[in-house]
C-alpha cells in the first residue's frame, strides 16, 4: 500500500458589500463590514490510488444544486472523484446561503443585489482553488482522533412553555451531546497539517442585530486550534439541528469568542496525546563518572499503512403528508391581510419579512397544487469516510443531536465525527420523539427549505441506520 498523503489550504470568501445573511428573517439591514474573515478550507488525503477532499465553508447553508456545481467544479479541476468530495457549511447565521433560484429569505435587499449573484457564481472556483492549494502542499503524513467534552456551553433547545407550546429555548430534560469528536493530521515530521472538530451548536452567540458577516464562534475556534497545533483547522458543524448555545442572540461582539476558544481548547485536548506516528522507545547509554541510561522517541520505520475509503448513498427522505389546498389558501389570505394592514401601519421590514416568509412558501405551493402533484419525499445524500481507524459521517440537512450521537455511539471506529449541514442541505431532521411537541423543526422551518411538508417521524431513523450500516461496511471491507 502507499504511503499517505495530506495537504490542507483556505481561501477567503468574504461576502460583497453590503450584503445580506440569510441566518435572521427579522433582519431588516445588510451588513456593511465584517468581524472576521469568512473562509473555505480544504484537507485533501491520499494513498495513491485513493483521493478525497473535505471541506468545510463559512456559510449559512448550500442547497443541493450549489453542491453539485461545487463538486463538480473541484472534480474538474483537481482529478478527485465527484463521490470522493464532502461539503459541510458552519451554518453560520451571518454567512449567506446560495440557492438555485435566488429565493431570499429576508434582508435589506428584496432580491439578490449583483454582487450576491456574483459571490455564488464564483463560489465554486474558490472551493475548488482550495483543493487544488491543498494539493500541491501534500506530504507523507498520520492520522489519529479522539474525543473531548465541552459541558455546559450549549442547551438543548427544544424548550415548553406552560401553556403547552415549544418555542427556542432551553430544555433541561431533553438530551445535548456535549462530545467533541477530534481527527488529528500529522507529518511523519510530527508537524500538524490538518485539525478536524466536530461540534454540533448553532453558529448564534451572535444574533441578528449584530450588523457584521462573520463565521461567529468558529473562527475564535480555528484561531484557538492553531495557535497551539499550527497546521489547518477545519469545523465541521455537527447535528445542531436542536442546539443553540447557552448564551446565545447577543447584540454586541465578544460572547463568539470565548465559545470558540473553549471548543478550541477542548478539541485540542482531545488529540494532545492521539500521536498518529507509531512510536518506540530507544534506550541509550549514556555517562561518564556514573553510568546514565537515556530514553528517547523515535519514529518506527517504516510505518504500518494507514487505510483511506469514502462510500456515498443517496436516500429518498420521506415527508409528512402536506396541507391541503383550502388550508393554504386559507392562511395565505390571512397572511396577506397581516402583511398590508402591517405595512399600511409604518411596520418595517423586520416586521415584515417573517410574514412574507410564510407568504412566499403559501404562494409557491397553492400555485404548484394547481399543476402537479406535491413530493412525497426528498433526495438527500450520506457520504461516510474512514481514515485509518478514525471515521466521518456527512448527512444533508440540520439533524437533531440524538441523531448524531447515536451513530457515533454505534460507530466501531475510535473516535467519529458526525456532520450536518452536507451536500446540500435539506432542511430540519427531528428525532420521532419531538413530533408531538410541534414547534419550529417538525411544524414550519421546512417553509425556508422550499419543501410542501417538514421530513416524516422516518427520515431520522433512515438517517441512523444507513449510516451506521455504512461505518460498519468500511471498518469490516478495510480492516
Amino acid at each position: 500500500m502507499a504511503e499517505l498523503l495530506a495537504g490542507a489550504a483556505v481561501v477567503n470568501i468574504d461576502p460583497p458589500l453590503p450584503a445580506d445573511p440569510q441566518g435572521f428573517v427579522r433582519r431588516a439591514f445588510a451588513v456593511r463590514d465584517s468581524l472576521d474573515e469568512c473562509q473555505v478550507r480544504a484537507v485533501v488525503i491520499s494513498n495513491g490510488t485513493t483521493q478525497m477532499a473535505i471541506l468545510t465553508a463559512d456559510l449559512a447553508n448550500i442547497d443541493p444544486y450549489f453542491a453539485d456545481r461545487i463538486r463538480s467544479t473541484i472534480a474538474i479541476a483537481s482529478g478527485i472523484n465527484y463521490d470522493s468530495i464532502l461539503l459541510n457549511v458552519s451554518h453560520s447565521h451571518a454567512g449567506l446561503w446560495p440557492r438555485e433560484h435566488g429565493e431570499k429569505l429576508h434582508g435589506e435587499y428584496a432580491e439578490l443585489t449583483p454582487g450576491e449573484i456574483a459571490y455564488f457564481e464564483r463560489l465554486p472556483f474558490d472551493y475548488a482553488s482550495a483543493v487544488v492549494k491543498a494539493m500541491a502542499r501534500l506530504k507523507p503524513a498520520r492520522i489519529s482522533g479522539g474525543t473531548g467534552i465541552a459541558p455546559g456551553i450549549a442547551v438543548n433547545r427544544r424548550e415548553r412553555t406552560e401553556d403547552g407550546r415549544t418555542i427556542l429555548g432551553w430544555n433541561k430534560e431533553n438530551f445535548i451531546d456535549e462530545e467533541v469528536p477530534t481527527i488529528r493530521i500529522d507529518s511523519l515530521t510530527g508537524d500538524a497539517i490538518a485539525t478536524l472538530v466536530g461540534f454540533g451548536c448553532h453558529p448564534v452567540s451572535l444574533g441578528g442585530e449584530v450588523p457584521y458577516s462573520g463565521s461567529d464562534f468558529i473562527g475564535p475556534l480555528r484561531n484557538q486550534v492553531e495557535l497551539i497545533r499550527s497546521g489547518v483547522c477545519l469545523f465541521l458543524q455537527g447535528a445542531a439541528g436542536n442546539i443553540l448555545p447557552l448564551e446565545a442572540f447577543f447584540d454586541h461582539p465578544g460572547p463568539e469568542i470565548l465559545m470558540g476558544k473553549r471548543l478550541g481548547l477542548e478539541a485540542v485536548h482531545a488529540v494532545v496525546d492521539a500521536e498518529p506516528r507509531e512510536i518506540e522507545i530507544e534506550r541509550i547509554a549514556y555517562g561518564s563518572v556514573t553510568p546514565i541510561a537515556l530514553y528517547r522517541k523515535r519514529v518506527k520505520q517504516p510505518q504500518s499503512p494507514q487505510q483511506i475509503a469514502s462510500i456515498r448513498k443517496v436516500l429518498q427522505l420521506p415527508l409528512n403528508p402536506a396541507m391541503s389546498v383550502s388550508e393554504m389558501q386559507d392562511e395565505l389570505a390571512a397572511k396577506k391581510a397581516d402583511f398590508e394592514g402591517k405595512k399600511a401601519a409604518g411596520a418595517g421590514r423586520e416586521v415584515l419579512n417573517p410574514i412574507g416568509y410564510h407568504i412566499a412558501w403559501l404562494e409557491k405551493f397553492v400555485n404548484l397544487s394547481a399543476t402537479t402533484s406535491l413530493p412525497t419525499f426528498v433526495e438527500g445524500e450520506l457520504w461516510v469516510a474512514r481514515l485509518g481507524d478514525v471515521a466521518i459521517v456527512g448527512t444533508p440537512g440540520e439533524v437533531f443531536t440524538e441523531i448524531g450521537y447515536e451513530v457515533r455511539q454505534a460507530s466501531p471506529f475510535k473516535a467519529t465525527i458526525f456532520a450536518g449541514y452536507c451536500q446540500g442541505v435539506l432542511g430540519y431532521i427531528s428525532t420521532r420523539a419531538e413530533y408531538p411537541y410541534g414547534g419550529y423543526e417538525p411544524s414550519v422551518a421546512q417553509r425556508g427549505y422550499g419543501h410542501p411538508a417538514p421530513f416524516a417521524p422516518e427520515a431520522g431513523e433512515m438517517i441512523a441506520a444507513e449510516s451506521i450500516a455504512l461505518l460498519n461496511q468500511l471498518f469490516k471491507a478495510n480492516s
